[in-house]
């Protein structure tokens, strides 16, 4: 990124580097918007200061565009960190890091619509459908959701979101199984469920005491803390729901192909 020259005369020149760091941290947002925090999955519940959005960058657009299994993580986390300030990157939630994605595409072409070819099994219809940022579908935050939840045998969980932060370590988990003892091959599944438990009976655990102790859970523990997890859960759904006119539902997956992130802008496109 290059780096924009700030205007000294704008900046407190004494020794309040408090007051310093805010006229700083303000030239720097000055090409930047307001994020909405009410309109993320999270309802902006967790982020305490405003947040500030801009538009991708080239480079930022060709990471993107050229997405692959290994990299999406790492891009996607970047291109949050340049393009969202007001916050560290690794404070952001997971459940809010595709729905960022999402809008900085969006915020960068203008809501420029997307077309996805479907097909109805219920009339053999084929066709194609214009989508754009209201049309991705958004499961959001309980607004009376509690973070405290008592398990069958009575142990107290403190719940909390995973951030991005956490997601960096529960990969370098992955990366280095042989570094931890477990019985057997770390299950993914598991340890993605381990990230949301902050503490148990009071006292803070790490990734890896949570994964065990999921993985000791009994059958109906588990079942019954699986699924209030998923009742609990907010992000981005990975589909597209397309009204077809028989008024059939088609599901279609949601894209992260370099069309979506290098539209061919035309000016009839909307």
């Amino acid at each position: 990124m290059q780096s924009r020259k700030i205007d000294e005369t704008q900046i407190p020149q004494g020794g309040d580097m408090a007051q310093i760091a805010m006229a700083v941290a303000a030239q720097q947002q000055k090409n930047m918007i307001t994020l909405n925090k009410d309109l993320l999955p999270s309802k902006g519940k967790y982020y305490a200061t405003d947040l500030y959005v801009k538009k991708l960058s080239t480079i930022d657009i060709k990471n993107l565009s050229t997405l692959t299994a290994d990299t999406i993580d790492g891009v996607m986390n970047s291109i949050i960190a340049h393009c969202v300030q007001g916050i560290n990157v690794n404070d952001i939630l997971v459940g809010d890091k595709f729905w960022l994605i999402f809008y900085l595409r969006n915020l960068t072409y203008n809501d420029y619509p997307f077309y996805v070819k479907y097909n109805c099994k219920e009339c053999g219809k084929t066709a194609m459908y214009k989508t754009q940022m209201k049309d991705i579908i958004v499961n959001y935050i309980q607004d009376d959701f509690n973070p405290t939840y008592t398990m069958n045998n009575g142990d107290t969980i403190e719940i909390g979101f995973p951030t991005i932060g956490n997601e960096i370590s529960k990969n370098q988990i992955l990366r280095e199984p042989e570094k931890y003892t477990v019985d057997g091959e770390i299950d993914e599944a598991l340890l993605n469920i381990a990230c949301y438990v902050k503490s148990i009976n009071g006292s803070k655990i790490s990734i890896m005491k949570a994964y065990n102790y999921i993985c000791e859970l009994d059958a109906l523990s588990f079942t019954n803390f699986g699924n209030y997890m998923a009742d609990i859960d907010f992000g981005v759904k990975p589909y597209f729901e397309i009204p077809c006119d028989c008024t059939n539902k088609v599901i279609v997956p949601l894209s992260l192909s370099p069309e979506y992130f290098m539209p061919k802008i035309t000016n009839t496109g909307k």
